[in-house]
């Protein structure tokens, strides 16, 4: 297994160095080549059985134009507020709220996301933003909000209860917006969202 991780390292180094060199892959195609080899290795099956990860590692939001609409959104739900960000991934839907809310907490338990974007919190993570890496019900009890927030399309039901143990309120983007505008989203797409 030991092997498998130092694979598994190597791939996201590399993939990292691609990342930063101009090229016309897809960001989204690469994040979901890196969650790709995650989900295969030994070693990311072990660490998720080992710390109840139970999602797949998939970034819903990976680039700054569709978090500015995300953030601009929620902006009225969350001005002023403290926010627990559950399943954060790259943590760039917190930063954006960060300059909106009080306060951000965000929580991901995939290391791929936390590892790989330490640059970008390095760069622009603000004194009213905390990152937490582990699985969201360890922070259970320890941390609380006004408003819980979740960008998923599958464990949404999970997902909410778990919002509940950190706010009162809690929002489901992605559940948010169809319901605005059901017409907009495939009709599968809408029902598969309460089965995910």
């Amino acid at each position: 297994m030991q092997s498998g991780l130092l694979l598994l390292k190597g791939y996201v180094a590399n993939r990292i160095v691609q990342m930063r060199t101009p090229t016309t892959l897809d960001q989204g195609d690469l994040f979901s080549e890196i969650a790709r080899q995650f989900d295969l290795s030994d070693a990311g099956q072990a660490y998720s059985l080992r710390n109840d990860v139970r999602s797949a590692a998939r970034l819903t939001i990976t680039d700054e134009e569709t978090v500015a609409l995300v953030a601009e959104y929620l902006a009225p739900q969350i001005s002023g507020k403290t926010v627990v960000e559950v399943g954060c991934g790259i943590g760039l839907l917190a930063l954006h709220m960060s300059t909106i809310a009080k306060r951000v907490f965000c929580i991901e338990a995939n290391p791929l996301w936390s590892s790989t974007f330490v640059e970008l919190l390095l760069e622009r993570k603000p004194r009213n933003l905390s990152y937490l890496f582990g699985s969201a019900s360890e922070f259970v009890g320890s941390i609380s909000g006004d408003v819980a927030v979740f960008c998923s399309h599958s464990g949404v039901e999970a997902l909410v209860q778990l919002g509940r143990q950190f706010a009162p309120n809690v929002i489901d983007v992605y559940g948010q917006l169809v319901e605005s505008n059901p017409d907009a989203f495939d009709a599968f797409a809408r029902e598969a969202r309460k089965f995910a």
